[in-house]
């Protein structure tokens, strides 16, 4: 059964238009198709019917009031960099695009705070903090292009979580706009406060689906001004769980603690060439400390190396200085990339375990390609060691084969390996649109139920990004269709755009403000194009030549998308 929601009249986008303005609202359809495309596999089905760039709350407020007096879904977006379908709409409805809104407000030094607007970039926020001694410390993989408000509404972690713990660990308030247009703040600016039921908390990781987040109080951390890096490489994925296990036995707290496989490591050695080169292949174990004295810090990582080492790694490396630091800190940011010139695809999945099953879990993780027997499906796999994985799929979306195979193992993952040990189905990533199936393997229909009143107490019409498996158990309809090259029908196509987002602070969509101007809002429309599914016209022609060529797209593209070259062959053949 699929929800029923009313489609966006003329009159209803008349109305909106006033509340934002010309500028800030779109309706043209290979606008809104750029908006559909995700870190997961596309849907062509899943189109918004509008795109609203609001610049402040009441905007927000007379949108949603407006909304749910009509029944419109809405669905708030960031940097679009999910990799669990977050901010993509099954229903259609509206996109609220909050990057227009992305002032700090505030820092606050001497009480610890800051507060910004969702639309803030994680780095962008940490750069203004580090010159000033302070840090604000969850660091997800995206942080380049992550926003603030999007992290909020997912929790996110990052490589640090094991130390300095997730994003609901810095909230101290937020304002949130409610589905009928209501403005609250929840939350307080102290430290210590328990006046009120914690509905603060409620909307941490809620995904979009209780309000619309529109300002955020963080607490904000010392930087600490000494750290120590080693890498440790292992034969065997048990003596690796042994040096956890002990390093936590004795009391040892890394601020970083990262796994990677041996398919994992051999990838990114051929990527980065150089030293990596000479590493044996295995089990990567990267532990570092950090602290304000460096005595103390030579200290603890003295403690945890003797530990480690005792476990005998087959090689380890200790970062004596800054730049040897970076580069190996690059072996574990290098993964993306590296990964992505195997196969088009890489879909990365998220899943947490106690760190006690973690040998057995992963060896199972590895099998899953020969015990679904896919043809062409891979998996690698990056663990942040308090348990929190990261199985990644390689593959091509576009051979149907190769998605039914990727299916499978989603289901294997979940079904056979993860909740067998009571481990969770999203450590980080969320429940999104893809993860609803499997809510009922890990919580009782009791529980399942409760969640569902809890959404139906703030949002009575399911009007805010309705899909989310949290609250909203209507099972979303599989996409069947199968998609065909318009001039090559028999050949199957191979983009390695993974669609991340690193790409966004392209100038040209910083000044034209919207995805479809972007280097992945470009591919996007390349890709409609190449199946007949777009039409050439006058608004594709000048997003296609609104591009510069600059090339700072490539340059950040983790997996080295020749964009430059890509664009100038699609304007030649459009002048042809």
């Amino acid at each position: 059964m699929q929800r029923k929601y009313n489609k966006i009249s003329e009159e209803f986008f008349e109305k909106l238009k006033e509340i934002v303005g010309e500028k800030f609202i779109f309706k043209e359809y290979e606008i809104r198709w750029t908006y559909a495309f995700g870190g997961s596999i596309f849907n062509k089905d899943w189109i918004p019917d509008l795109i609203i760039l609001p610049h402040e709350k009441r905007q927000i407020s007379e949108i949603l009031h407006f909304a749910n007096k009509n029944k419109i879904p809405v669905i708030p977006r960031g940097s679009g960099t999910s990799l669990s379908s977050g901010p993509l709409t099954p229903y259609g409805g509206i996109v609220l695009d909050l990057n227009l809104m992305n002032k700090i407000i505030e820092i606050d030094i001497e009480n610890n705070v800051v507060e910004v607007e969702p639309g803030v970039i994680c780095d962008e926020l940490n750069n203004i903090l580090r010159p000033k001694g302070y840090f604000f410390p969850p660091d997800p993989g995206s942080s380049s292009v992550a926003t603030i408000g999007g992290m909020v509404a997912n929790n996110a972690g990052g490589i640090q979580a094991f130390k300095y713990g997730v994003t609901k660990n810095y909230v101290l308030y937020l304002e949130v706009v409610l589905p009928d247009g209501q403005i609250l703040t929840l939350g307080s600016k102290v430290l210590k406060s328990v006046s009120s039921y914690n509905l603060k908390d409620l909307f941490i990781g809620s995904e979009g689906t209780l309000g619309v987040i529109t300002k955020i109080g963080l607490r904000i951390r010392p930087l600490p001004k000494h750290r120590k890096l080693g890498i440790f490489i292992f034969q065997d994925v048990e003596d690796l769980q042994d040096a956890v296990m002990e390093l936590r036995r004795q009391g040892i707290v890394p601020n970083l603690l990262e796994f990677m496989d041996k398919l994992l490591l051999k990838a990114v050695s051929e990527y980065l060439k150089g030293e990596f080169l000479d590493i044996p292949n295995g089990y990567v174990l990267l532990a570092e400390t950090d602290g304000d004295l460096m005595k103390g810090v030579d200290e603890t990582f003295a403690l945890m190396f003797d530990i480690i080492i005792q476990k005998n790694p087959i090689y380890h490396k200790i970062a004596m200085n800054d730049e040897e630091r970076e580069r190996l800190i690059l072996a574990r940011k290098a993964n993306l990339p590296a990964l992505s010139r195997i196969r088009p695809n890489t879909c990365v999945e998220d899943c947490s375990i106690q760190v006690s099953d973690f040998a057995k879990v992963i060896k199972k993780i590895e099998e899953i390609p020969q015990k679904i027997k896919a043809k062409n499906l891979l998996v690698a796999i990056i663990c942040h060691m308090e348990g929190n994985l990261h199985p990644t799929f390689l593959f091509n979306e576009n051979d149907e084969d190769d998605v039914k195979d990727f299916e499978k193992a989603i289901d294997y993952l979940y079904k056979e390996i993860i909740m067998p040990v009571g481990g969770t189905i999203t450590g980080e990533h969320g429940i999104g649109k893809i993860k609803t199936p499997y809510l009922k393997l890990e919580y009782s229909p009791g529980v399942i139920d409760l969640m569902s009143r809890i959404k139906k107490l703030f949002d009575p019409n399911m009007i805010l990004n309705p899909g989310i498996g949290k609250g909203d158990t209507v099972y979303l309809k599989k996409n069947t269709r199968i998609r065909t090259l318009k001039n090559q029908t028999g050949q199957i196509l191979e983009m390695k755009c993974m669609r991340c987002g690193f790409c966004i602070s392209c100038p040209s969509k910083i000044d034209y403000m919207i995805e479809a101007y972007s280097p992945r809002g470009r591919l996007s429309i390349l890709n409609g194009l190449v199946y007949g599914e777009l039409e050439l016209n006058d608004l594709i022609n000048n997003i296609l030549h609104t591009c510069s060529l600059c090339g700072l797209c490539q340059t950040k593209c983790p997996a080295g998308v020749k964009t430059i070259e890509i664009f100038e062959k699609a304007r030649e053949i459009i002048h042809k």
